[in-house]
């Protein structure tokens, strides 16, 4: 019946869609259908700190404004003011001139994606990914009728330059470097975009190609340490810069987030283009309350401290519990390796009782677990305490069924 009606290209998209969100769906099915089974969901990147209150009162400020024609349609970038404020905060971080019209506002770090990918690849393109990746990537390359190709990572999901080198060919139009990493918290070193460049210029050389890095900046807002580091702008003629306010000012909800570029790719033609392309993703513009509400949003980001406690705590429990985690070094995420080969039958058997956790498969690392610990600190220490139980009783035999008959989960993650 799907088939008869829907495209193939669509269903098969649908087919492999983001497991994170199938298991989310779930999670909120099953806790309303069984209320008793005390789900404990970490499967979804969803901040649960509020804005701060500096960010709430500016929003309420903004509500009460009535001037007219303050929610009328823009350019298409966004207000000129607000990408003057990004441009000047990015031209202080990076050192290099950056204006407002080398800034493009969108509905989060998601929109930024597809428009820059939908702006530089041409179908037959390869985009390199790292993994592991957010899975979203292969969707948004695929939707441009590119190609990603994954690349392995290196020790402690450090990048692998020899192995990025070699996945480079004729074909490669772009390199995506998520830092901080999703789904594993680790931050990459502040050499390595000048690493990248160098690689990069290399191939140019070689090739007369130009490969550009799209640069996803989401969660540097919930970096640990906040010493400044060099930035990606100045690393390379063709970066394209993408951050979002979802996670470091807790608006996940609202879809604001912007990207930028340096001189090198500004031209009279780049803005337009832009547009342009937007446009035809059906993306009109930013919502107009977001935009004017994101000076304050990034002028009071959020206070890590919460999150870094509840990871601190988390793999504590775990690693006490004989299982591999490491700290991350931004963010909520904590990304441990699973006690047995088949990390998606780990994650069943977690569900059985009652903590969704999400396979290292859906970012490209199979044999590792994603946790999002957007849960109350007591919350998530039970969730510790049920995964190292489960874990002592892999080797035992299945364990005991606390939300039996669940067959979306099984279609999902497979038997336990």
């Amino acid at each position: 019946m799907k088939s008869e009606i829907f495209a193939r290209r669509a269903c098969e998209s649908a087919a492999s869609s983001s497991l994170i969100r199938h298991l989310f769906e779930w999670g909120r099915e099953a806790a309303r259908a069984r209320p008793e089974l005390d789900i404990i969901d970490l499967s979804l990147g969803n901040p649960d700190l509020e804005p701060s209150p500096a960010v709430r009162e500016a929003l309420r400020g903004l509500v009460a404004e009535e001037a007219p024609g303050r929610h009328r349609y823009m350019d298409n970038a966004g207000f000129e003011d607000v990408r003057e404020t990004v441009a000047m905060q990015l031209s202080l971080s990076s050192g290099m001139h950056v204006g407002a019209d080398s800034v493009y506002l969108t509905c989060g770090a998601a929109g930024a994606l597809q428009i820059v990918f939908g702006a530089i690849l041409d179908p037959g393109d390869e985009v390199i990914v790292f993994a592991p990746y957010f899975p979203e990537y292969i969707g948004f390359v695929q939707s441009a009728g590119a190609t990603p190709v994954v690349v392995r990572p290196g020790a402690g999901f450090q990048l692998d330059l020899e192995a990025f080198e070699a996945a480079l060919t004729a074909r490669t139009r772009a390199v995506v470097l998520n830092n901080p990493n999703n789904p594993t918290g680790v931050r990459y070193p502040a050499s390595i975009s000048a690493r990248l460049a160098s690689v990069l210029a290399a191939h140019r050389e070689r090739t007369g190609t130009l490969v550009h890095i799209v640069a996803d900046e989401a969660y540097a807002g919930l970096a640990y340490d906040r010493r400044r580091r060099a930035s990606v702008l100045a690393a390379w003629d063709a970066v394209w810069l993408v951050r979002s306010c979802s996670k470091d000012a807790s608006l996940a909800g609202e879809r604001i987030g912007y990207f930028a570029w340096g001189p090198a790719l500004s031209d009279p033609e780049t803005m337009p283009l832009l547009r342009s392309t937007a446009r035809a993703l059906g993306f009109a513009s930013a919502p107009a309350l977001m935009q004017r509400l994101l000076p304050y949003a990034l002028a009071h980001p959020l206070d890590t401290s919460e999150y870094r406690r509840r990871c601190e705590r988390f793999v504590a429990i775990l690693r006490a519990g004989g299982l591999d985690a490491a700290l991350p070094e931004a963010g909520f995420f904590v990304f441990p390796r699973s006690p047995i080969a088949d990390e998606r039958r780990f994650c069943r058997l977690l569900a059985d009782r009652g903590v969704l956790c999400v396979p290292g498969t859906a970012f490209g690392a199979p044999g590792y677990f994603r946790a999002s610990l957007t849960q109350p600190l007591a919350r998530i220490e039970a969730a510790a305490e049920r995964i190292t139980g489960c874990a002592q009783f892999v080797g035992e035999g299945r364990p005991r069924e606390l939300a039996a008959g669940m067959p979306r989960v099984e279609a999902l993650l497979g038997p336990a």
